[in-house]
């Protein structure tokens, strides 16, 4: 798996950065031949002195290999600079691709708690900026891992020259780091997932009490204090994992100085006893200890690089697995298609659990929606109206039943051609920190004046008379945050723009003040001719305009039929619908008596 991930880095970069690889190549070359010299340098400083050069020949020599020292050192910084340029670039296209893989996978993956922190991993994998984690770690430490073989075949030629004997003992003094942080690596890719709780919570306390939001809550409910010690506790737990890393860490660096130690002894020991027997000269003793010097510091360098690339290859993996997740192709969605005609839609004994649940959150639902009809959904919180409405727009798929668009399974559809049908207002609001404009239209290049026809349309064409005005605000300069009436009009206008065939609002008056909501409804016939139209609603009073209503409750529908028929029948519907009256009625009364 190791020489896997690293072929899948290799192979990704050279498709799209590959000109990383003639950066390293040249960076190879300097980071080689500069500690070459180095060490020829004092052998030619010392041989000088011993045979009696010439000041001027002496100053010749020193001066060459010091300029070439320079010169390497430069062009090895250069192109370490341009390297890492490359490998950032190259990052920042796999973060563009995974965000792909996030907004093009299946939705059901979005739902589920253990894709959701298999992304949250992948996505610190190609964020992260750390040498040794991530992408990052893998590009940067394979860098030197080049490096440091080719030094240490280099160094390693030349002391077998001297003697087997210390190429052997300096081998064995750097692989027992390499093999002690090899240990420590399988330890913390093996506890990650045990601390990756705590991070999350740190994080989510973190992002959500420095909002505008948050903020009246903490202060005006005095949570500071709750919030504080929740941040505490979390932050405790995690630096119990930060002790027991650190101590593992300061045995392994003990180990690795003891080596050093045992490294340098060997070599200066060695060289000196060949010295004194008189089998090496003065400037070869030089030049053999440099060579092992250098040697010592290649290898324990190449296991220090080939344990980060090690570690680094989990976080690939991670990576590749969350890559799967892409479609193998690309659909494209018609966004605007005015001219279809508005579907027959009929749910045909269609029940569906969550995965992971038993039971059945919708049950043996049948219904049809004749083309042009409005229907309303209905029903206490729970109901599994908004999982009905997940399922019709093709998010979700019946366990058993089926649902037929003209007569067609939504499973025979093709998905974008399915997605298509569909313009929608969910619950869950989506304000992009981008302009007016491209918030109604984000799917491309927007038709002016229709998105201000749009806004006309939803009620919010005086307020923004600029539709380049940014929206949230500390995202963009001088953006501006909408209340959340605002924002659900907004969502309505993105809706409108689209012209879907089928028109979906999953609670689209919810912000909304019971006058402002019957403004917007008394609108709706006029945009909603001849299309499809599905309305989820608690409010009862709002639906007496549609031509059909469903009324849901543990998972069934519990009744059907206008709004009209369903207050003759006087069952569920009409008991709910007289009590929301009655409350409207008492708190109309009571700011009448107020204004007394």
């Amino acid at each position: 798996m190791l020489w896997s991930n690293i072929c899948f880095v290799c192979g990704y970069y050279f498709r799209k950065s590959r000109s990383i690889f003639g950066y390293l190549l040249i960076g190879t070359v300097a980071s080689l031949a500069a500690p070459i010299l180095s060490v020829y340098l004092p052998r030619t400083v010392v041989q000088a002195v011993t045979e009696g050069w010439e000041f001027s020949h002496l100053a010749l020599g020193v001066g060459v290999l010091a300029l070439g020292i320079m010169l390497l050192n430069i062009l090895s910084m250069l192109s370490g600079i341009k390297y890492s340029q490359k490998a950032f670039n190259g990052r920042m296209k796999m973060v563009q691709q995974l965000e792909e893989v996030m907004v093009s996978c299946k939705y059901p993956l979005t739902e589920d708690p253990t894709w959701q922190n298999k992304i949250d991993l992948a996505g610190d994998t190609v964020f992260s900026d750390s040498s040794q984690r991530g992408i990052a770690g893998i590009v940067q430490s394979l860098r030197d891992f080049v490096v440091n073989i080719l030094g240490i075949f280099t160094f390693s030629t030349i002391l077998g020259l001297l003697h087997p004997a210390v190429l052997v003992i300096l081998i064995f003094t750097s692989l027992v780091p390499g093999l002690v942080a090899g240990r420590m690596t399988l330890y913390e890719t093996r506890q990650r997932e045990k601390w990756l709780p705590c991070n999350k919570q740190i994080k989510y306390i973190r992002n959500h009490t420095t909002t505008a939001e948050a903020g009246k809550d903490i202060r005006l409910y005095d949570a500071a204090g709750f919030f504080l010690g929740q941040m505490e506790e979390a932050v405790m737990k995690r630096l119990v994992w930060v002790k027991k890393l650190a101590l593992r860490r300061l045995g392994a660096d003990g180990v690795d100085t003891l080596m050093m130690i045992l490294q340098n002894s060997v070599a200066l020991g060695f060289t000196a006893c060949e010295i004194i027997q008189g089998r090496i000269s003065i400037p070869d003793f030089t030049f053999y200890s440099g060579s092992a010097i250098q040697f010592a510091q290649f290898m324990n360098r190449f296991v220090k690089s080939y344990s980060i690339v090690k570690r680094c290859s989990k976080d690939v993996e991670i990576l590749r697995e969350a890559y799967a997740f892409m479609p193998e192709k690309k659909t494209v969605v018609t966004l605007q298609n005015p001219e279809r005609p508005a579907p027959r839609i009929q749910f045909d004994h269609v029940s569906f659990p969550y995965p992971g649940s038993e039971e059945p959150i919708l049950k043996d639902i049948c219904f049809q929606a004749l083309p042009g009809e409005k229907l309303a959904l209905v029903g206490v919180n729970g109901a599994g109206k908004s999982t009905l409405v997940k399922l019709l727009c093709g998010l979700y798929q019946p366990t058993s039943g089926q649902i037929l668009i003209d007569g067609i399974p939504t499973t025979q559809w093709e998905e974008g051609e399915l997605f298509g049908l569909f313009s929608t207002v969910f619950q869950d609001m989506l304000v992009l920190p981008f302009s007016v404009l491209e918030n109604v239209a984000p799917s491309g290049r927007a038709d002016v004046a229709k998105v201000r026809r749009c806004l006309e349309q939803a009620g919010l064409s005086q307020r923004f008379p600029d539709l380049n005005l940014p929206l949230v605000k500390g995202i963009q300069d001088g953006a501006e945050n909408l209340s959340g009436g605002e924002e659900q009009k907004l969502l309505l206008a993105r809706a409108l723009y689209k012209e879907a065939p089928i028109l979906v609002l999953d609670e689209p008056t919810a912000a909304l003040d019971p006058l402002a909501e019957s403004e917007l409804y008394t609108k709706y016939n006029e945009f909603t001719q001849k299309k499809t139209s599905f309305f989820i609603s608690h409010r009862l009073a709002s639906t007496g305009f549609c031509d059909k209503i469903l009324l849901l409750g543990e998972g069934r529908i519990l009744e059907e039929g206008s709004h009209a028929q369903l207050l003759e029948q006087g069952g569920m519907y009409a008991h709910m619908f007289h009590e929301q009256s009655k409350y409207y009625a008492d708190k109309a009364e009571g700011k009448e008596g107020g204004n007394q």
